[in-house]
Formats: structure tokens, sequence, C-alpha cells
């Protein structure tokens, strides 16, 4: 082999070694562009908005979507047809490049429902018994009891603290008995116009507007009548005729 030979050999040998890093380079830093998840939501919203929604609901978004990287190239976005349950709803929407199918992005909704019930008017303390004024009737969201209107809940005894605007169920209620079993109670019997009073014992305990036993030692008899106030039971013999 001539000198000539070798020194070109070497060149081309150099050649080859100082351009290989430069093709790796080329290969994993390829262009990118970014679009705004906001750009897929409002997309989403206008395909949702004309589905049907079950009275006393609405869809609400189960997760923000975030921004997308892509490759290069001129982005299009295909919102397809939103795929709906009753409990969910995801708006699949395409990403096109120059033309080709690159990536799909889900927006997903939940469907809320809603229903009316009590919710406290300010905040309430354990123990509180329900005026009027402690509760209201507002829209909240469902879930999975049914609501109560207020009237049923004067009169009750809270078992735990409410913060303003809270829902109050019946069941966190308790009867605020306002005869209580072995107390000593007015007995008001009242006989068409003619009303008698006498002093019983309350066999049973309740609240207003609830039936319990009391025992008149006078006649020695039993009767039931009901809670009209604190310790006082009313008795109509003509309603119980």
């Amino acid at each position: 082999m001539t000198m000539r030979s070798l020194g070109l050999g070497l060149a081309l040998l150099m050649l080859g070694t100082l351009g290989a890093p430069s093709v790796a380079r080329a290969q994993t830093t390829g262009e990118t562009q970014r679009i705004s998840g906001q750009r897929f939501e409002a997309l989403a919203k206008r395909a949702i908005a004309s589905l049907g929604l079950p009275r006393d609901a609405s869809y609400v978004q189960a997760t923000p979507i975030r921004d997308q990287i892509v490759a290069a190239g001129r982005a299009s976005l295909i919102v397809e047809s939103p795929l709906a349950t009753p409990s969910y709803v995801n708006v699949p929407i395409d990403v096109d490049l120059d033309g080709s199918f690159y990536r799909t992005v889900f927006v997903g909704y939940r469907v809320q429902r809603y229903v009316r019930t009590a919710v406290a008017a300010h905040d309430l303390v354990a123990g509180t018994v329900i005026d009027k004024a402690d509760v209201t009737v507002e829209r909240v969201p469902f879930a999975g009891r049914p609501g109560n209107g207020t009237r049923v809940l004067i009169g009750r005894k809270i078992v735990c603290p409410f913060r303003k605007g809270q829902p109050v169920y019946i069941e966190e209620t308790q009867v605020n008995q306002i005869v209580k079993p072995g107390s000593s109670v007015v007995l008001i019997v009242n006989d068409g116009g003619v009303s008698v009073v006498a002093e019983a014992v309350a066999r049973t305990g309740g609240g207003l507007g609830d039936e319990v036993d009391v025992y008149n030692p006078s006649t020695n008899r039993t009767l039931s009548g009901m809670v009209v106030g604190p310790d006082r039971v009313q008795l109509d013999i003509m309603g119980a005729q």
C-alpha cells in the first residue's frame, strides 16, 4: 500500500468517526410543539352541549387536561362522538399531524345530580334543638340520600355540628324528648268543648307531636295522648271515640 492510499484511508476513517454523533443528535432531538389543554376542554364542552341531561343534573369535568407535546407539523384536532353512560361521558379528540393520526385525548365528565334538601342556615353546634331559623332549603349535589324538607326537622335535636350550607338529614337528628318516661306531666283531656286538667305520670317518652302513654293515679287508668309541650300531654276523647 502506497503512502497516498494510506493517507486517503485514514482521512475517510476520521470523517466517518466525526460524522456519527451528528446523525445520532438528529434522531433524538426532533422539533416539537405544544397544544394547550384548554383547547381540548373548549372543544369537549361544545360536544356535550347538545347531549340531554337528567332533571337537576349537570356535567362536571373529572380532571383538567394537560398541555399536549406533539411532533412538529400541521396539527388538527378532530372531535369524535361522545361516549356516554348514565353517570359518565368521555369525549374523544383525535390529534392529526399533517393529515395523519397521531394520538387521541379523552376529556371526561361526571354526571352530577342535585337535590333540594334542608341545609343549615348558619353554623350549628351538637345538641341544638332545631328551630325554623336554623334550617333552609337549597339545591345541593346528590350524594345518594333523598332530600328532606325543614318541617320534619323542627323540634328535633342534632347529634353532630353542622357548617352553614351543609345538608341536615333526619337520620342525623334525634327526637327531643320533652316528655320523659317516669316524669310528672300535665294531662289535658278534651271532651267536646270541655277541658279537664289532671296530673299524670308518663309511661313512655316522646317529642313534640309524638303519642305517649300516661298513667292517671286518680282514675287508676293508663291513657294515650299527644305531646303538645314540655311535660304536657293532650288527649282528645271525641277524636279517640
